[in-house]
């Protein structure tokens, strides 16, 4: 996928200081091109041992209190693991260990509960110990961590999927894309710590007129004092910083001439003839201090999927195909998705993170279910002791720490 952008960020220039090019990349106005059609051709394996030094597993209590269904959202401090119920939309708080402490807000029509179904996602100041649960058509509701409701925050008019809060008190902002007549301008933006707007960035191909212009997926990736944006119409994944937004890397998908033009285009969406059997779409993707990694879909039959990582300090690009046994029985983003790459550290669940949690930590979400379907095909022989789940018993969280 991509091979490194060489940018000029401030305080992110040493991290991002990138060596000569390697295979399937380019250099292009000082930003590293990866060739993903490319990378696809060959399968070069890596390994979870060059970076993660170590994994915790974390059951959450199981009460008629907390019972959850499935993860559609985690975030975690040093203290505390909020997780967001798909069934119920409740969202609930857990120590750092797995006990259950409360529920933070609640459905409903008066002071501090919210409608049903309008949760997004949630985001945390560890700084004041505030909780966001962010909506996409209203201000986000602002609780303590004790879980009293303190107010409605109204940060921008636009609407707003996602927010990280940086270390001088701005906020790095994820536009939020509802119908083509109510979404976010932008992809991403940044404003101060007195709400003012400081940068925004709206990527879509300059043929695309105003009133058609559309994003689809923005994902929201946050890394240490910044944030990662990426959206389909634009194959640049871009990085907000207190300073301003910046190109991180350019994920040349090579779908054709016109598809950027067709994705963002909310007329052409209507005749769905963007995607095609050979079309590449960026599923997900995270960042450690050492690598980014992605995780790739090619729209044939069946689909395919490859797990991907590129090397921050050379360039190196590597890719590798995700086993089809994962593929099939993966659902979902979270607990019920194993669409990773096998486990050489310790055994475990199939490797692919999706929660943020600090700098060097990533964590990720397995069910009972979805461990019954890996030891059924012949997975887990010889996984660590501590991953056991009842088949009624909530989730457990899975902590990965990686290496500086």
């Amino acid at each position: 996928m991509k091979n490194k952008v060489k940018v000029l960020m401030g305080a992110l220039l040493a991290l991002l200081t990138l060596g000569a090019c390697q295979s399937f990349s380019s250099k292009k106005d000082e930003v590293w091109v990866a060739d993903v059609r490319s990378a696809m051709t060959k399968d070069t394996p890596f390994s979870m041992k060059e970076d993660v030094v170590g994994i915790e597993y974390i059951p959450l209590e199981t009460t008629d209190s907390c019972l959850i269904s499935n993860v559609t959202y985690l975030v975690m401090d040093d203290d505390f693991i909020f997780i967001q119920n798909g069934k119920t939309d409740q969202i609930f708080k857990f120590t750092r260990q797995g006990k259950f402490v409360c529920q933070i807000g609640r459905m409903g029509n008066g002071p501090g509960e919210y409608a049903p179904w309008t949760i997004e996602n949630i985001s945390l100041d560890v700084n004041k110990k505030e909780v966001f649960l962010n909506s996409r058509r209203m201000p986000a509701f602002v609780y303590s961590y004790e879980g009293e409701f303190l107010r409605t925050d109204t940060t921008t008019e636009e609407a707003v999927g996602n927010r990280y809060v940086l270390n001088d008190g701005s906020s790095a902002l994820a536009g939020a894309p509802i119908t083509p007549i109510w979404q976010s301008p932008w992809l991403v933006a940044l404003k101060d710590k007195d709400n003012q707007m400081m940068a925004v960035k709206a990527p879509f191909p300059a043929s695309v007129p105003a009133d058609a212009c559309y994003m689809q997926d923005i994902q929201f990736v946050p890394f240490q004092n910044s944030a990662l944006a990426y959206t389909l119409c634009n194959d640049t994944v871009f990085r907000v910083t207190e300073t301003g937004i910046f190109p991180a890397c350019i994920y040349d998908k090579k779908n054709g001439a016109d598809y950027n033009e067709k994705i963002a285009n909310i007329n052409e969406m209507a005749k769905d003839n963007t995607n095609t059997l050979s079309t590449i779409e960026l599923f997900t993707f995270f960042e450690t201090s050492r690598y980014f990694y992605f995780r790739t879909i090619v729209l044939s039959k069946p689909e395919k999927c490859f797990f991907q990582r590129l090397d921050k300090n050379t360039g190196e690009f590597l890719s590798r195909p995700v086993k089809q046994d994962f593929m099939e029985m993966s659902f979902g983003f979270s607990d019920g998705n194993v669409m990773g790459m096998e486990n050489d550290l310790d055994g475990g669940v199939p490797f692919c993170p999706s929660y943020i949690y600090k700098d060097r930590i990533r964590v990720q979400v397995i069910n009972a279910v979805t461990l019954e379907k890996l030891k059924d095909k012949g997975y887990l022989k010889d996984k660590p002791a501590a991953l056991q789940l009842g088949v009624d018993d909530n989730p457990m969280v899975i902590v990965y720490t990686f290496k500086n």
